[in-house]
């Protein structure tokens, strides 16, 4: 499925209402998770708990979280052999930002735009791949 059709199915926010099978580490504020409309395989996201939409609104405890989980998500691409990432936290829809709660991506590799690393337009994975990216992250955490 395609990630604009996908979105256009959503009728909760995905990141409040995120499966903790999804989740790679987390703490009380923030959680760290793959993303399912990914740019690269191995795409990390580090996501507050509390439903939150602009940097602005992220309070200290958070802020100190959601840096520590960055901090962790990079370590575990570097154990998967990546030596460039890029950090994005998108503000606001004008900005590609198409889920309104705070986040921000670590993707290995790659430049970001609406087309993924082939160029191709972002899909949503399978269940299988989701399965096969936990998989990865678990033996690295």
């Amino acid at each position: 499925m395609l990630y604009t059709d996908f979105l256009k199915t959503v009728t909760t926010c995905p990141f409040c209402d995120m499966s903790k099978n999804r989740i790679i580490l987390e703490d009380d504020s923030a959680s760290l998770t793959y993303s399912i409309a990914p740019y690269h395989k191995h795409h990390l996201m580090v996501v507050t708990k509390r439903h939150i939409e602009v940097f602005k609104d992220l309070n200290e405890v958070e802020s100190k979280s959601v840096d520590t989980l960055l901090h962790k998500g990079v370590e575990m691409l570097i154990k998967l052999g990546y030596t460039d990432y890029t950090i994005v936290l998108r503000n606001g829809k004008a900005v590609g930002k198409s889920v309104p709660h705070l986040h921000y991506h670590i993707v290995p590799a790659v430049v970001i735009g609406d087309l993924d690393h082939a160029g191709q337009e972002r899909s949503v994975m399978t269940e299988e791949e989701m399965d096969q990216i936990s998989e990865d992250f678990d033996r690295v955490k």
